[in-house]
């Protein structure tokens, strides 16, 4: 990407008013990524759907691919927000954890997510870079995020494990097992809020009990 997450910040003004047009844009980007996928998408669409231009856009964003990855980060922010220090002190690590599962099992199961899914594997046949930048601000994001909780709590004393990594993959595996899978084949899988609660405690409950200290 031509910038850097610092330098596009940095240009962008803190009026409310242009606070305001980031966060339309950002929708507008949402809904025509989600719909047409990266390749798909279009500035010109995305300009139309925010009632902006797309010099406006260029100005803030500089490329489509920035575009991209500030509206990857924004659909991962959620959940990143369970695992900030913030939690981590008002809640237990089980509890975080809880919390984490079942917000992740909420994201799976979105019909505009899942659509995406589906656009997304196909475009990285054609353009690899395009699945470089969703990883690297989606997944890969939430899997540091994640890690950096797990460090604090070994450090504690709360938890054993000798690799941080294989401990944040095998939670998300656990909480998600091949649900992904399924789903992204076209299965017509739905967890009521009892199910998708019994699934994320059962994940949460072996995890803790494979890295109890």
């Amino acid at each position: 990407m031509e910038n850097t997450d610092v330098e596009i910040l940095k240009e962008r003004a803190d009026r409310p008013s242009s606070q305001r047009k980031i966060a339309k844009i950002l929708a507008a980007a949402r809904s025509e990524f989600f719909t047409a996928g990266f390749t798909g998408a279009s500035i010109e669409a995305i300009a139309a759907r925010a009632e902006v231009s797309k010099v406006t856009i260029y100005n803030w964003f500089k490329t489509k691919e920035n575009l991209f990855a500030e509206v990857v980060k924004e659909q991962c922010r959620v959940m990143s927000e369970t695992l900030v220090d913030e939690n981590s002190k008002t809640r237990s690590l089980r509890e975080t954890l809880l919390f984490t599962a079942e917000n992740m099992l909420d994201t799976m199961m979105v019909e505009e997510r899942i659509r995406f899914d589906r656009i997304l594997a196909a475009e990285v046949n054609r353009d690899p870079k395009v699945g470089k930048y969703f990883l690297d601000n989606g997944p890969r994001m939430l899997l540091k995020n994640l890690m950096n909780l797990l460090k604090k709590s070994q450090e504690r004393g709360e938890i054993q494990t000798t690799n941080l990594t294989w401990s944040s993959e095998m939670f998300v595996g656990l909480v998600l097992g091949r649900l992904d899978f399924f789903i992204r084949y076209g299965e017509n899988f739905r967890l009521t809020t009892q199910e998708r609660r019994e699934r994320a405690e059962r994940a949460v409950d072996a995890w803790m009990l494979i890295h109890k200290k």
